[in-house]
């Protein structure tokens, strides 16, 4: 038979479990902070503090044990983060990742550090390997698999490229750095990114060797949008003046005979839409004075094109067709 009291004894043994369970457990060291992770919450370093933490993670590299190394570093960073052994262990993970070639993370990592642990490290150093692992994402094919290629992806770059400038707007190679964000979106087809990018190469670094660089990519680029709207004349005209501005800048450079072909191609083209818009007025809208007119700018813009003699000739027919039918507007006023 059961009685009160066994019950009672019962309940209370049920109760000690309960409470051991739900009571949090002891753990030898305070956690300060943590980083973006899940995992974070389930995952505690092998050592109680930070200073045995990174003697253990560095026993573990030099050991070759990368991935178990690279475990320990972060987790210093994430349980200690204003420890003294920090800066050391963020950028022992970041180089890990490297040398695994992680990039992308690898990259993330560098900027963790330069974000969060200024003046602990070489600066122009990181920034030097952060712009050697966006060139080789900008170069290297993505998806590769097998005995498949893989697929070029060069915009993957370009926010890589645009947190080194965040972070070295004065750095030696900013204005590479700066070039090359309009390169990435130029072999992505992104012409309008690369024209904003290569304009500001050339605004921002007038005198380095990239800005001529950029104004000759920048009229291709632009020349690449005037071809995908041909009846654009907007396009058509600033494309030109960026063919024009440098010849006139370059004169000597090694690529201003080809800018010169393309310029007079250029202007061929808006010529051939300037006479065509004349024409129309013409032959189809039939307006003589406003044909009169656009044919007189066609003139006086274009004196030297194909076109020319004919709208010189159609200029002075519209001409004595223009002028009675204006004598006689006023004689019947």
């Amino acid at each position: 038979m059961h009685t009160p009291l066994r019950h009672i004894g019962l309940l209370a043994i049920l109760l000690a479990l309960w409470s051991a369970i739900a009571a949090p457990a002891a753990t030898p060291y305070e956690e300060t902070a943590t980083r973006r992770h899940w995992y974070n919450s389930f995952i505690r370093p092998a050592k109680g503090n930070p200073q045995d933490q990174l003697v253990y993670a560095e026993s573990l590299r030099a050991a070759g044990k990368l991935r178990a190394a690279g475990k320990q570093y972060r987790l210093l960073t994430v349980f200690w983060p204003e420890a003294a052994e920090a800066p050391q262990a963020q950028l022992a993970y970041a180089r890990i990742l490297d040398e695994q070639r992680r990039w992308q993370d690898a990259f993330d990592e560098y900027t963790y550090l330069v974000e969060h642990y200024s003046g602990t490290f070489p600066y122009n150093d990181i920034l030097q390997r952060q712009f050697e692992i966006a060139e080789t994402l900008m170069n290297t094919p993505k998806g590769k698999f097998l005995f498949l290629p893989g697929f070029m992806s060069p915009e993957r770059a370009v926010p890589l490229f645009e947190k080194i400038l965040e972070h070295g707007p004065e750095w030696e190679k900013a204005p590479e750095v700066q070039y090359l964000m309009g390169l990435a979106n130029e072999l992505s087809q992104q012409y309008e990114l690369a024209v904003a990018a290569y304009l500001t190469t050339q605004v921002r670094y007038p005198e380095t060797p990239f800005a001529e660089k950029a104004s000759y990519n920048r009229a291709i680029c632009l020349e690449h949008l005037a071809h995908e709207e041909p009846n654009n004349e907007a396009a058509l005209d600033e494309a030109w003046s960026a063919a024009h501005q440098f010849v006139t800048r370059y004169p000597n450079a090694e690529k201003t005979p080809a800018m010169l072909t393309l310029r007079d191609e250029l202007l061929n083209r808006r010529a051939r839409l300037a006479y065509d818009r004349a024409a129309y007025y013409d032959t189809i809208a039939h307006q003589p004075k406003a044909a009169l007119m656009e044919y007189q700018d066609f003139v006086r813009l274009f004196p030297h094109s194909d076109w020319t003699p004919q709208a010189q000739k159609r200029i002075e027919a519209l001409t004595h067709l223009v002028e009675p039918t204006n004598e006689h507007a006023h004689a019947g006023s």
